[in-house]
């Protein structure tokens, strides 16, 4: 079973398409909408913009931030409201260090690389992606998910392409990275907020 941590859209066509690929379980990013299809978690996503929403943690499943700086990572890091570190872009500069890597696995943060809006941009984006995965997969103890990151039907990938694209650019076996770690993931965030005891 395949897990989707950062779906934007609830459009039939994805979700139909998204069942016949093996997906069983969805992060929801947008709206209060239901998807009776597939099981679906709420995800809250922080930007830049958006920190105010910090105060509705109680309505999502799942706590997300994108850093904007390494300073501001550092905070979120620590804080107890967080399950995920999203990268969603090409921006070194914001990429968490080894130190803060190393940090968020002592947390129990994960690292999730919604990988559309990075391969995206071609062979920079796929250089990228390797780089990132060889960098934090030697990390102990950091759990690493790897979301598509949906807004369309447009913007799935097979899950099985993903493997096969992410064992060529590292070497590593990437099966774990979309289907037991966010399941883990989802599981850990679960008990964290008291829904299951």
């Amino acid at each position: 079973m395949f897990v989707e941590l950062h779906l934007g859209t609830t459009d039939k066509p994805v979700i139909n398409l998204l069942k016949r690929l093996g997906y069983g379980l969805v992060a929801l990013t947008v709206g209060n909408n239901d998807i009776e299809e597939i099981p679906t978690f709420r995800k809250l996503v922080i930007t830049q913009n958006s920190t105010w929403k910090l105060r509705m943690v109680k309505n999502f499943d799942i706590v997300s931030v994108i850093p904007w700086s390494r300073f501001v990572l550092n905070k979120f890091i620590s804080d107890e409201r967080i399950d995920l570190i999203t990268i969603n872009d090409i921006n070194k500069n914001t990429l968490p260090t080894k130190p803060q890597v190393r940090a968020m696995a002592r947390e129990g943060k994960a690292l999730e690389i919604v990988i559309n809006p990075i391969i995206n941009h071609g062979e920079q984006g796929l250089a990228f992606l390797r780089d990132l995965i060889n960098e934090y997969t030697t990390v102990d103890e950091l759990m690493i998910v790897i979301s598509q990151g949906i807004n369309n039907v447009t913007d799935i990938r097979n899950p099985r392409d993903i493997i096969e694209l992410i064992h060529v650019l590292s070497s590593i076996n990437a099966a774990p990275l979309i289907s037991d770690n966010p399941y883990e993931l989802i599981v850990n965030a679960m008990y964290r907020r008291g829904v299951c005891t």
